[in-house]
């Protein structure tokens, strides 16, 4: 069955949720509810403010009760659990010591099982740990570790492992009940859980996250751990409770990472932090993970999240939930800031989508700005003025691409110049000679203030429309698009973008300009602009309904903050010189809309291609290595579109709907 959590199949049934307030727990009982369930949540204080999240959940009014429950006193647990048609047992018991965890876990899945076989529920769903799976020093590393392994007890109590032997004691104590009171028993072994929080307190695996970024560590362990993105936990329990042939365990993990992995991750996308660059080992090997499966639960439909989007949510949900500061300046940045500053810099059209980021790291770094807009009071433009260091450090200058003695004032004085900007011109047709002159006016305006060097945003349309080229040549800088074909098949906007293109390396050669090019395939990712700009209306049309069908089209996507921070590494880098490809990777548009399902199954996302008839197109082969050669990690494409999505969301582009009109209309 397809692991679709939207769908309403919930309908009509009642099911209990242990420890409801919990973090895997809040976000079991998100999904039941937008899948139709009524919820009784089990709860040491249905008053407790740590509680109220809960009741704040879509359709938390109408379908969810907390019921006031403690895993010891099994009295309330039968209270709560009876007439439901099944159980999420998450909770474990409040105990300070893990030494004395150990008996109150094992007596608290007792009752719950107990309860159950009572209440005659169709099944129980149990949360156990991969802590119940793996501890076991006589397994040898080359064993692939699956659903059939268990920690070894004495090995636990030995190294005074007192978390994975109370996992084990009291997994194996679940199935032994569930086997003499006949419970259909299905459980979850999830490895470290990390993700947006739901609940207002950090949980243990969020705080080993926190402590790389707010300082409280200097070092990172040689160890590795599995991730998982929680709401993968949670609909993996909820796919298990739904699926009658799911039966035994189920090994619930995205991928292995050393510690220091996961810092050289947190250090890419927040580098604002003061994050561990240095083993608390260093004398011994890095460690090597075990070999592990999760095939058995990806078989019932479970497409895992990446784990670089999993961290990285999980640091937003920290600050959006006021658990991390956001700094003003990374103390291990200071001495960067401080080189940078005293730099100019001219970004033109700089309340563009590109343009904005371009100017928002600029002034992260230390630079003065002076971005051109058409009205500097327009405000479309107002965000700009927002931005961390603006009020000190942007200018913003009332210039047209057209009007070469406007550019001429804002290029004056400038150190370099990010040329984004293009025309305001409502024919295609139309655009392309005022392009090519408004380059013409930036190079030369550049050339005349003998700015160090200007980084032009082209575009991948200058690269890859060739009819003769093979499918087998793979794509890079030294390719160009053929302007016959582009002319021919009325494709204005290569051709537009290619004669710019190369208009400026003409200009660049006679003026002496130090040109460098970067060219972008389809950026995605946060708006920082109010208005939606034309890459992201491509994502928006399959979300609204504007679209019943997907293109039979392949593209390249590449994040919008991956692009700006390309520019100014290329303006940065003495040897850096002419053109970079900016792709993360290339998706056929069936792909996108896949992942967009996957994410935000709520909306009317097209399933149909509108050419059914010919086969799927073959992307191009492109080659990204230049790039990165220079220290560009891309983000990966998911988090892109899931970027794009909740911006749109977040900026009123995109209402966010109730229910998933096709969820209904199929229940």
């Amino acid at each position: 069955m397809p692991a679709n959590s939207s769908s309403l199949s919930g309908q009509g049934q009642t099911v209990c949720v242990t420890g409801a307030g919990g973090f895997i727990a809040s976000w079991i009982v998100k999904l039941l509810l937008e899948k139709g369930y009524s919820v009784k949540g089990t709860v040491r204080n249905p008053a407790d403010p740590k509680n109220s999240h809960l009741m704040e959940l879509e359709g938390a009014q109408e379908r969810l009760t907390l019921c006031k429950a403690h895993l010891l006193d099994y009295e309330s647990l039968q209270e709560a659990i009876q007439g439901c048609d099944g159980v999420f047992h998450t909770a474990s018991p409040a105990i300070e010591g893990p030494e004395q965890m150990m008996e109150p876990a094992v007596t608290g899945t007792k009752n719950v099982m107990m309860a159950a076989a009572e209440a005659k529920v169709r099944r129980v769903v149990i949360t156990s740990s991969i802590g119940a799976v793996y501890m076991d020093p006589n397994r040898s590393p080359d064993v692939v570790v699956d659903e059939s392994c268990w920690s070894d007890l004495e090995y636990c109590k030995n190294t005074k492992n007192f978390y994975c032997y109370g996992k084990t004691v009291a997994e194996q104590g679940a199935w032994d009940l569930a086997k003499k009171k006949g419970v259909d028993l299905v459980v979850v072994n999830p490895m470290m859980v990390i993700g947006p929080l739901l609940q207002p307190t950090v949980n243990g695996s969020i705080m080993h996250i926190l402590k790389y970024l707010n300082g409280a560590v200097k070092t990172y362990a040689n160890a590795v751990q599995g991730y998982v993105h929680v709401r993968d936990v949670a609909l993996a329990h909820i796919v298990v409770f739904e699926t009658p042939s799911a039966s035994g365990r189920y090994i619930c993990y995205e991928r292995m990472l050393h510690r220091g992995e996961v810092v050289e991750i947190l250090a890419k996308f927040f580098p604002e932090y003061p994050i561990p660059t240095k083993c608390s080992d260093e004398k011994n090997p890095r460690k090597q993970p075990y070999k592990f499966t999760n095939q058995k639960i990806k078989d019932l439909g479970i497409k895992f999240i990446p784990v670089k989007q999993c961290l990285f949510e999980t640091v937003k949900s920290l600050q959006e939930n006021g658990h991390l500061t956001i700094p003003k300046k990374a103390k291990g940045c200071e001495n960067l800031i401080r080189a940078r500053q005293g730099q100019t810099v001219c970004v033109t059209g700089a309340g563009g989508f590109i343009a904005s980021w371009i100017v928002k790291l600029l002034l992260e770094k230390g630079y003065s700005v002076k971005g051109t807009v058409r009205n500097p009071v327009d405000p479309k433009n107002s965000h700009l003025m927002e931005f961390e260091g603006a009020q000190e450090r942007l200018t913003l200058c009332k210039a047209d691409l057209l009007d070469y003695e406007s550019l001429q004032e804002a290029i004056q004085g400038c150190d370099g110049v990010f040329h984004t900007a293009s025309p305001v011109i409502e024919d295609p047709e139309k655009m392309m000679e005022p392009a090519v002159t408004g380059t013409k006016n930036v190079m030369t305006a550049a050339a005349e203030a003998k700015v160090r060097r200007v980084v032009l945003t082209s575009s991948i349309g200058a690269v890859y429309m060739d009819p003769n080229r093979s499918p087998d040549v793979i794509v890079d800088e030294s390719c160009w698009s053929d302007l016959e074909y582009c002319k021919n098949t009325k494709n204005l906007y290569c051709y537009g973008k290619t004669v710019a293109e190369q208009g400026a390396w003409d200009l660049a050669k006679k003026k002496g300009v130090d040109l460098v090019v970067v060219n972008p395939v389809v950026v995605l990712g946060p708006m920082l602009q109010p208005t939606v700009n034309a890459t992201s209306i491509h994502i928006l049309k399959y979300l609204n309904g504007a679209v019943k069908t997907y293109a039979n089209a392949v593209q390249g996507y590449v994040h919008v903050r991956d692009v700006a921070l390309a520019h100014i590494v290329v303006f940065e880098t003495p040897s850096a010189s002419g053109r970079y490809i900016c792709s993360e990777r290339m998706l056929h548009r069936g792909e996108v809309v896949e992942i967009l399902a996957k994410f935000f199954p709520e909306y009317p996302i097209p399933t149909k291609c509108s050419d059914e008839k010919n086969p799927r197109k073959q992307p191009y082969k492109f080659t990204n290595q230049k790039i990165k050669d220079l220290g560009i990690e891309f983000i990966p494409v998911k988090q892109c579109l899931y970027e794009t999505v909740k911006s749109l969301q977040e900026n009123g582009h995109l209402p966010i709907p109730k229910l998933a009109e096709d969820s209904v209309k199929t229940h």
